[in-house]
This record gives C-alpha cells, sequence and structure tokens, in this order.
C-alpha cells in the first residue's frame, strides 16, 4: 500500500530547467521558458457485450503527447534558427533518424532532460524525454501596436520514444 507523502510542499510552475545537447543546441536549454509536459494515454481495447455497450479492457499500448517548449525570442532569433536548421537538416537526409548513431554529422534526434526544482531552487527528480525530434516550430507574432515591452515567444514541439522519471 502506497503512503503518503511527508513533503506537503506544491510544485512550484517556475521551478524547472530544461537541458538539451549543448554543443549542437545552446539557444533551446538557454532561451527555455517554458515546457508542456506531454499527457499518456493508456489505449484500451475493447470487447463487445449484449448489444448494448463494449466494455473496455485495460492493455494495448501507451501514447505520448508532444513535448512542447516554449522559448522566449531573441533579437538575432538564435533559438529559433537553431530548431528551423534541425528541422531542415531532417528534411535534407530522411534516411537520418533514431537508428542513425553517425559521429560524423550532427545527429537528428536528441535527449531533453527537465528539471524539476524545489522551493529552494535544488533539484528533486528529472524527467529525461528520449530521441526527441522536432515536430513543430510556432510562428512568432510581430505587433507594432502592442503596448509596454512584452517579449516575443515561439513555441516548439518534439514527439519522443519515450520518457523515464529519474
Amino acid at each position: 500500500m502506497a503512503e503518503l507523502t511527508t513533503n506537503l510542499n506544491y510544485l512550484q510552475p517556475t521551478g524547472f530547467k530544461v537541458s538539451i545537447d549543448r554543443e549542437n543546441y545552446p539557444n533551446l536549454e538557454f532561451f527555455c521558458q517554458g515546457v508542456s509536459h506531454p499527457d499518456i494515454t493508456l489505449a484500451a481495447g475493447e470487447m463487445p457485450f449484449r448489444k448494448i455497450r463494449n466494455i473496455p479492457i485495460p492493455g494495448g499500448e501507451l501514447d505520448f503527447g508532444e513535448l512542447t517548449l516554449t522559448t522566449i525570442v531573441d533579437e538575432d532569433m538564435n533559438a529559433y534558427s537553431e530548431m528551423n536548421s534541425w528541422m531542415r537538416r531532417i528534411l535534407d537526409n530522411p534516411l537520418l533518424g533514431p537508428l542513425d548513431r553517425s559521429d560524423t554529422a550532427v545527429p537528428s534526434t536528441a535527449d531533453i532532460t527537465l528539471v524539476v526544482l524545489n522551493s529552494h531552487n535544488n533539484k528533486t527528480r528529472s524527467i529525461r524525454y528520449q530521441e526527441c525530434t522536432p515536430t513543430t516550430l510556432g510562428g512568432i507574432e510581430f505587433q507594432s501596436t502592442s503596448g509596454g515591452t512584452e517579449y516575443l515567444t515561439c513555441q516548439m514541439s518534439f514527439r519522443f520514444l519515450d520518457f523515464e522519471l529519474i
């Protein structure tokens, strides 16, 4: 039987840090302002029952939503440019994929780690998303009528093979 936790502090939305392959994607890591941890769905089979209703049978497979990072856009658009280059590199060479382990090229996938911090900014847990591949590079909305100083952000989404809680 599971026991109630002794830590009654709540997780703060600002208590996180993201790390990606620094050698290839330093700006994606530095300018990350938000992370949306994906949903998990356990696919259920269904068994017909007396023409009334299907009975769900748990099992099947796990399906993950997309990992979404929100990055602030710097004046030189470096993080945006890194993601754009990553996606175009995959498009230019469709044979690059999770099975390509070539040391001569920049890999088409990267592990992304979300470090969860407590109220004292100490690491409590990490979530490592394995073999991430970019799927969406969100739009940037420029507006001349904006009041005050609001910085532009851009969303970036990734599909991944699996994640683990460390």
